[in-house]
């Protein structure tokens, strides 16, 4: 059965949804913003142009933590009860990983723990007792991208990680949660009653971790377990949230097969997909395997909260359909909000920036609803029409698109990729 939109009058919840915070802890306002490095905005302050902004750059930079805490300071500080109507508030955090800065060639063990327990921190201080649900992304690790399967022990293993995850996350996760979270990276908990959230450790999919060399195709049992997640949920009349931090069409082909087949089998469950990693704003549509033509899911890719690269600063508000009887738990609208850095740069020392909503997805591409079906003519839409392409190339970026334009076969490219 496709999904409806609620009746009228029905709960509905906002989620708020961070992803690639990348903080650097050496960013130097006032240095250089271009550098031969492969992370700039470090190092003494310089006078005059191509000076690192107060708020960040647009450059191969990240960010300072006084971003991150701005963003986190002028959110609605209200949490509303579990999924009810929220006052501006927020029923829940989503928050999918990539913690530490892009200085990969320098960092340790001891570097990437002190990101984790830091910007942990600033979360609890900032969002109150709002829950949030992690995943783990492809530079919590050092060397960045190795992730080893659960059945490497010792040193190489990546019990070191996990174990500090659980031990910071504690908080906001149940035993049965934290208990796989140290052994995979991976874990299931309930949001509120009737959705049930799984965060998926995508870096046993990744095209860039090595260590799948051994068994690319399931190699911490994560899709065997997320079937089983996902048949209780079916059987207790559950829907499912699946988060992530490496979306599904960046993954190995040969977990990418059976992921796909297993969103094809539990359609009617997974009520929606969460995903960030590329630092754009975009979306991966999934079909029926027998046709390819009919739209079952969509795997909604948000934008960084980091500048890297050349982008403005952004997070992303979901409003889902509620906790009553019957609901679908899918995802209704979604908000995205920017920090114009050309405008929060200007401003006088001091002044706090002025984070803003960049576009609503329904009333910006005129959606009647935001299901897979809605999202599939979004596409095909697209193709013919011109200014909502631009429409859509300008968002991608979080409205600080690159100068040379998107034109005929880069166009062709990001349509096939949607």
């Amino acid at each position: 059965r496709p999904p409806t939109p609620p009746p009228p009058g029905a709960p509905t919840a906002r989620i708020l949804f961070l992803t690639d915070l990348h903080w650097d802890r050496q960013y130097v306002p006032g240095s250089a913003a271009a550098c031969p490095d492969p992370l700039c905005c470090r190092g003494a302050p310089r006078e005059g142009l191509g000076a690192a902004g107060f708020w960040g750059s647009y450059s191969k930079c990240d960010l300072p933590l006084h971003t991150i805490d701005a963003l986190l300071a002028q959110l609605p500080n209200t949490t509303s009860d579990s999924a009810g109507d929220s006052a501006g508030g927020f029923a829940a955090a989503y928050w999918t990983g990539d913690i530490p800065a892009h200085d990969v060639w320098q960092q340790s063990r001891g570097d990437q723990l002190r990101a984790l327990r830091t910007v942990t921190a600033l979360l609890r201080a900032r969002l109150g007792g709002l829950r949030v649900f992690p995943a783990v992304g492809n530079h919590e690790a050092t060397p960045v991208n190795a992730f080893p399967p659960p059945y490497v022990r010792g040193n190489q293993s990546a019990a070191w990680l996990y174990d500090a995850m659980a031990e910071a996350w504690q908080h906001w996760l149940p035993p049965a949660a934290l208990h796989t979270l140290r052994a995979g990276g991976f874990y299931t908990a309930q949001v509120w009653p009737g959705l049930r959230l799984v965060s998926l450790n995508m870096n046993f999919c990744s095209q860039a971790n090595f260590w799948l060399l051994i068994n690319a195709t399931d190699p911490a049992g994560q899709l065997q377990w997320l079937m089983g997640v996902l048949a209780d949920a079916e059987r207790d009349g559950e829907k499912v949230h699946i988060i992530g931090h490496i979306p599904p069409a960046h993954c190995l082909r040969s977990w990418s097969w059976n992921y796909y087949r297993i969103i094809n089998r539990f359609e009617g469950t997974i009520a929606a997909q969460f995903f960030g990693h590329t630092h754009l704003d975009e979306f991966e549509l999934f079909y029926d395997e027998e046709t390819l033509s009919r739209p079952v899911s969509i795997a909604f890719i948000a934008p960084s909260v980091t500048t890297y690269i050349n982008l403005n600063p952004g997070y992303r508000v979901y409003e889902v359909a509620g906790s009553y009887p019957g609901s679908s738990h899918a995802v209704l609208d979604h908000e995205t909000f920017i920090l114009n850095l050309t405008e929060a740069n200007a401003a006088p020392p001091g002044a706090a920036p002025r984070w803003q909503r960049l576009y609503s997805a329904r009333k910006a591409y005129g959606l009647p609803a935001a299901f897979p079906a809605d999202w599939d003519r979004l596409v095909r839409r697209m193709q013919d029409d011109e200014q909502l392409f631009q429409l859509f190339w300008f968002h991608l970026h979080k409205g600080h698109p690159p100068r040379e334009p998107c034109g005929g076969p880069c166009k062709a490219a990001r349509l096939c990729a949607l």
